[in-house]
């Protein structure tokens, strides 16, 4: 297909999963903020922009702890920073308007049922800004957001042929997932240090809020409890996120998706070797190595997630090279992607 139709449903999935985390995070913040001490406000609010890799406008978090009412207004500004702000290109307004141009840009590979979706839901939010949520259950908007995405790929599932505009789609989507998921991990140890149990000391953590709150970011909530019951271990829930290959929002799951969507669209062409390569070691090294870790060992936890995101990044490098950035071979300019 062209390449530049490529690079459209690309960022379209990455641009919509973004939406999608932000929204379950902000949800979540807001929920946390009905009934804990502020204290553990301000920590959840240093998860969030933690896990986002963002920094406020102001340039740092700083909470007066001893007074509620500045702990709202703080909360008003920082969500307004996630939501609207026109200077942050990783807003949720910000991101459904880069999907929609997209989008725009290629409509030959976005039926009509995607279009008025994606356009829905952006003109939803295009003329709101924070004072018009914020008034009335602003989690309902999160919601409503979050669920025009879901739609979105649900309709994606069932309309789209199955050809390389579909894997392009599913690539950019869960690069974004496995970049976004391991920072968040990362932001939930350095702020809530888990202390290291092992799985074999299973410590009951049931009326835990911090790990809970992971959990129903990640929609994994569910899934665990089946799996572990109502023992609620740290280590346990970070392998769950990171390794469990049926988990949709785990690390491994992303990654699976993601060697599938690249041998789809390789045909067994050298150009792409090195993106298939890096996910596929990525994919390996969860499978292998990260059994064997020390699970009280929570640095060496942290910057192998650092690195999973830092390889996640040069994964996109490497498609971006071979797939939209590519020069011309042979003294030929063409506009066909490979």
């Amino acid at each position: 297909m062209l390449s530049r139709s490529a690079l459209g449903l690309y960022w379209i999935g990455r641009y919509l999963e973004r939406a999608q985390h932000s929204c379950r995070l902000i949800a979540d913040q807001l929920e946390t903020m009905k009934d804990r001490p502020v204290d553990e406000i301000d920590k959840s609010w240093r998860r969030l922009y933690g896990g986002l890799r963002r920094v406020p406008a102001g340039g740092e978090l700083s909470s007066n702890l001893g007074d509620e009412g500045f702990m709202l207004v703080d909360a008003f500004t920082l969500t307004d920073d996630l939501t609207f702000d026109a200077g942050n290109p990783d807003s949720i307004r910000g991101c459904l308007a880069n999907a929609r141009e997209n989008a725009r840009q290629v409509r030959n590979v976005v039926d009509e049922d995607l279009w008025a979706c994606l356009n829905l839901a952006f003109f939803d939010l295009r003329d709101l800004g924070i004072t018009d949520i914020w008034r009335d259950r602003p989690g309902d908007f999160y919601r409503r957001t979050e669920d025009a995405v879901r739609t979105f790929f649900g309709i994606a599932g069932s309309n789209m042929y199955r050809d390389d505009g579909w894997h392009f789609l599913q690539l950019g989507r869960f690069v974004e997932r496995a970049q976004l998921i391991s920072a968040l991990l990362e932001a939930q140890l350095a702020v809530y240090p888990a202390g290291g149990p092992t799985a074999n000391q299973a410590v009951d953590q049931a009326a835990d809020p911090d790990w809970l709150s992971l959990l129903r970011i990640c929609a994994a909530r569910e899934a665990y409890g089946r799996l572990h019951s109502l023992h609620y271990d740290p280590a346990a829930v970070v392998d769950f996120l990171v390794a469990d290959p049926l988990l949709s929002r785990s690390i491994r799951y992303a990654l699976g998706q993601v060697g599938q969507a690249l041998d789809a669209v390789s045909a067994g062409r050298p150009l792409i070797a090195e993106a298939g390569r890096r996910a596929g070691r990525l994919a390996a090294a969860i499978d292998y190595d990260w059994p064997n870790r020390d699970p009280a060992d929570e640095e060496a936890i942290r910057a192998t997630l650092r690195g999973i995101g830092e390889s996640c990044r040069r994964l996109h490098d490497d498609i971006d090279a071979a797939y939209f950035s590519y020069g011309p071979e042979d003294g030929e300019v063409g506009e066909d992607g490979p």
